[in-house]
């Protein structure tokens, strides 16, 4: 690196390094879009250029920058006012139909009504009927408006009978394949859709225009980097999502890195292998194409849905019954197992690391088998493939997790969001060992954190807490043989996402040669009582060098 000087040297901190020997120091300087030094204040300030800016940290800590390693940045970005009625915070029929009588117009402008975030639950009176959430129960607070209600999973929707009439789904209407569309007792369509079905209503629904979806993406990534993140992964990107994200890196406004995941059929979780085979044919894509801030990571496969839709593919039943089952094409559980191998095998074979999507502890068996048969044939020993969620595991499947080298992409902030779900589909004792991070990183398993945002809000702090077992909420406690360390906890939101993105050389802890991306705590995160984990408050992100949060203006 040819350099004159350092642009910027924060010191007087505390600058928790991350690297492999867990270094700390007091100063960084920067030169460029990158770390040009790390060690005391004295050398640091030594390496300023004329023009340097010079930052007096006052005791406060620097970590790498966070990196979200499952975050869907688009749809954050779309979630709620002015883009769709926002129901996270919904914990009653009342107030659904209140913020539903509010929403603003839908996309382009359009008469669609769209909500996101609806748990089921929250929300009492989706119980007390024997046919669940129901479009009778929304008709009234969304008038002659077609209505479509995202649950809080992204796994299914709720639409109301304006919807159901325009998709022309009745009675008659077939179950998609890896859908379902949810029926009463006489047969009538609850407007409940499942998995697959979700699309036969969503493809009336108009785009967003391009304008609104470029700044929406802005907007996101400025709220991200409020909360001191510089890179995220998002795992589902179809061509006009990745066309979207280029515009903006060409126009200069991207202010969070994105590794992205392809993705060809959203909003269907069903893929099939000729039409994976069909554009991977014509794509020409493989892991690593692209830049620091906007590459090809890998492509997203679902192996099945989410336990609260009772989709998870289980080896024990869920409480009411039912295992669940893939979501992949075919008549019965074997054919959907073989079209899962064949899809693996295509994106393992056209070199693009696969992260499968798991929720239950079968479909995750079934995801190693197909990731360790394309391995075994056809070697790659730095493919890097993941298991995403990986929310229940059977222990027998972490010493084949390592022995193939083969990570999982956590959802520790479900822990807090979810668990009243959870526990009502898959019972509390099966949820309490859900994500067991701890228990992975002692077999020897690669593990990142994530939020899925927007299923749960990004707050990487929550995870940190969670994971540690100072986590808030009745349903987050981390049973202690699953806990992490604060050190641990900390890696899984910087350096072990850079892992997964095959970028630990540029990015993911705070030495020379790598991105200057960078965060600025007030607290030190090693430090403070586990109840204030969840409140530490950035105050200074910079990436690539670059200041893009500032508290102080």
């Amino acid at each position: 690196m040819t350099m004159t000087g350092a642009d910027l040297v924060l010191y007087g901190g505390n600058v928790l390094t991350l690297d492999a020997r867990s270094s700390t120091a007091t100063a960084v300087a920067v030169a460029g879009d990158r770390v040009l030094a790390v060690g005391d204040d004295a050398a640091m300030r030594a390496l300023a250029g004329p023009a340097a800016r010079t930052v007096d940290l006052g005791g406060r800590t620097v970590l790498p920058g966070i990196n979200d390693a499952h975050l869907h940045l688009a749809m954050f970005g779309l979630a709620g006012p002015p883009f769709s009625a926002d129901l996270n915070g919904v914990t009653s029929l009342a107030a659904l139909r209140a913020a539903l009588a509010g929403a603003p117009p839908g996309p382009g402008g359009g008469d669609w009504l769209v909500g996101e975030g609806w748990r089921e639950a929250n929300i009492p009176e989706f119980d007390t009927g024997p046919a669940g959430p129901h479009s009778t129960l929304i008709d009234a607070a969304t008038g002659g408006r077609p209505a479509i209600l995202h649950h809080a999973s992204r796994h299914s929707v709720l639409v109301n009978t304006a919807a159901l009439r325009l998709a022309g789904i009745t009675r008659d209407t077939p179950d998609p394949v890896g859908g379902v569309i949810v029926r009463d007792a006489a047969g009538e369509p609850t407007g409940h859709l499942l998995e697959a079905a979700k699309g036969l209503v969503t493809r009336h629904v108009p785009a967003h225009t391009e304008r609104e979806r470029l700044d929406a993406i802005v907007t996101a990534m400025r709220t991200l980097n409020s909360l001191g993140f510089t890179s995220v992964t998002d795992p589902i990107v179809w061509p006009e999502l990745l066309r979207d994200y280029i515009t903006l890196h060409r126009e200069g406004r991207m202010t969070v890195r994105v590794n992205t995941l392809l993705h060809w059929d959203w909003p269907s979780p069903t893929s099939t292998s000729e039409g994976l085979a069909t554009a991977l044919r014509y794509a020409g894509l493989s892991t690593g194409l692209g830049d620091d801030w906007l590459r090809i990571g890998g492509c997203k496969l679902f192996a099945d849905g989410v336990p609260t839709q009772c989709t998870a593919w289980l080896h024990d039943p869920y409480p009411e019954g039912g295992t669940g089952h893939l979501v992949t094409r075919g008549d019965d559980e074997d054919a959907r197992y073989e079209e899962l191998m064949r899809m693996i095998e295509l994106v393992h074979r056209h070199r693009l690391q696969a992260q499968v999507h798991v929720t239950g502890d079968r479909a995750a068996d079934a995801a190693v088998d197909g990731l360790a048969r394309a391995l075994e044939a056809d070697p790659w020993p730095d493919a890097r493939h993941a298991l995403i969620h990986g929310t229940l595991l059977t222990e027998e499947s972490y010493a084949r997790l390592a022995e193939h080298g083969i990570g999982v992409i956590t959802s520790s902030l479900m822990k807090s969001h979810s668990g009243a779900s959870m526990t009502r589909a898959i019972g509390a004792g099966r949820w309490a060992r859900a994500f067991p991070a701890g228990a992975l990183l002692a077999a020897g398993v690669r593990v990142a954190d994530s939020s899925d945002a927007p299923v749960t809000f990004p707050d990487w702090r929550r995870g940190v807490a969670t994971f540690v077992g100072a986590a808030p909420g009745p349903f987050a406690d981390v049973p202690p043989d699953l806990r992490l360390t604060r050190e641990q906890a900390l890696r899984l939101w910087t350096s072990d996402p850079a892992h997964f993105e095959h970028a630990e050389r540029r990015k993911g802890s705070v030495a020379p040669g790598l991105l200057a991306d960078l965060v600025v705590l007030e607290e030190d995160p090693m430090k403070v009582p586990d109840d204030e984990l969840q409140d530490l408050t950035p105050v200074l992100t910079i990436a690539g060098g670059r200041v893009v949060h500032d508290v102080d203006g």
